[in-house]
């Protein structure tokens, strides 16, 4: 299980360059963007976050290539291909192995990146770079101030129109993507951007009067009551609830982070391996067969339209549930030691930083501190950044290794059966 670590430092060792240059463009992509999207953000903010999905995805460019530039250096993965079981999703209709499109790994990959980047605030960081950008350039003296609406955007006719509109395009265009242009995938994956990111974006911006209508709540109080109460009649029971919601609560900052970042490796290597389908149970009782009656009533037009939206919601989800159910089955153990040692580089940075103030001493907060901190951070992201990568590919390597060692261990409990 300590492989992990040890491929980590051979794969940053043999392909830290192609990894820098790579997380150097997308940063400077995502740069320019938040720049342009600033100085449209000073005369209407819909307009600028419509080009705000622009930079996640260099973002998202620039870490598919670098899992891409790791694929060959993942010995796991060259087995798995070697075998023949790197097909997308292989059925009767089409037993052929073929390796997906850039517009398929973008498509599957914007929801659960947009998603995990709103989670942990990079979305938010994003926004802060581009209010400050664009407060900076607008004119104090400019009779057509605009300072108050750059992050004016909210739940109006015209956010949801254009809402609808990116989904509905992003639907047509994807189902008619044989009888159109090659050129049409880029404005596939902008449109399919588009739609996520300012669904997001909203759902952040009114977060705070979810959390309020939720706080307030009967059923809130009721749990806040019964903790008391338990905590008046036993106090250890108090100090236990206590503990958990703790534990809780710092597991998920530990853990889900990097299993996270396994779950989109899964989604740019695990799309291309083949996959058992994801079985729903369906009910048997009076209530469902009445649904179902009631559903083959649907004229066949309607009901196609359902069964298109459905397969393409499926569709969506699906590479990432494969991908952690990948994760899962790899060991608590292995990936205990992969969380850790995310955790030791996540930590890295930080002491790297406190490092380097206490070398180059004091200086004045001003003149020399407010110019060099921004640099000093940007330096340590690119040294720990293509090392965070370099793990992320060792770890997803470790769990297509263990489904290949379950794989020859199920082939061999097979009985083998001989002529008479």
């Amino acid at each position: 299980m300590f492989s992990i670590v040890t491929s980590t430092l051979r794969l940053a060792a043999s392909r830290w360059p192609v990894l820098l240059a790579l997380y150097l463009a997308g940063w400077l992509a995502r740069y320019l963007v938040i720049e342009v999207a600033a100085l449209v953000g000073t005369t209407d903010a819909l307009v600028a976050f419509l080009i705000m999905p622009v930079a996640i995805l260099a973002r998202l460019a620039s870490f598919i290539g670098m899992f891409l530039v790791l694929r060959s250096g993942m010995p796991a993965f060259d087995d798995l291909a070697r075998n023949g079981d790197d097909a997308i999703d292989r059925t009767d209709d089409a037993p052929a192995a073929t390796r997906p499109s850039m517009q398929d790994l973008f498509l599957a990959s914007v929801l659960p990146f947009f998603a995990f980047y709103a989670a942990w605030q990079f979305l938010a960081e994003d926004t802060l770079q581009y209010a400050a950008s664009a407060l900076a350039k607008i004119n104090p003296f400019d009779d057509t101030d605009n300072s108050a609406g750059v992050l004016n955007l909210e739940l109006t006719w015209a956010s949801a129109t254009a809402i609808a509109i990116a989904f509905t395009g992003r639907f047509l265009l994807k189902r008619y993507s044989a009888r159109l242009p090659r050129w049409s995938a880029v404005v596939t994956v902008y449109l399919e951007a588009v739609w996520v990111y300012l669904t997001l974006f909203l759902i952040s911006s009114y977060r705070d009067e979810v959390d309020s209508w939720v706080a307030n709540r009967a059923a809130m109080h009721w749990i806040a009551d019964l903790r008391a109460e338990l905590g008046d009649v036993f106090a250890p029971i108090g100090v236990a609830w206590d503990g958990i919601a703790w534990a809780i609560g710092e597991a998920g900052a530990l853990v889900l982070l990097p299993v996270a970042w396994l779950a989109l490796a899964g989604i740019v290597y695990g799309r291309a391996l083949t996959t058992g389908p994801l079985l729903l149970r369906v009910p048997q009782n009076r209530y469902s067969d009445r649904v179902r009656t009631r559903y083959a009533r649907v004229p066949r037009a309607v009901s196609r339209r359902f069964a298109d939206v459905g397969t393409g919601f499926v569709g969506r989800w699906k590479p990432l549930a494969n991908a952690l159910t990948l994760v899962w089955r790899a060991g608590v153990v292995p990936m205990g030691v992969f969380v850790l040692a995310y955790t030791v580089i996540e930590a890295a940075g930080a002491w790297i930083g406190f490092g380097a103030t206490r070398l180059i001493g004091a200086h004045d907060l001003v003149t020399w501190w407010m110019i060099v901190d921004d640099g000093l951070i940007f330096a340590i992201e690119v040294l720990l950044e293509p090392l965070r990568i370099c793990l992320i590919a060792a770890g997803y390597d470790y769990c297509l290794r263990r489904l290949g060692e379950r794989r020859q261990a199920a082939a061999l409990a097979e009985p083998v059966s001989t002529p008479a």
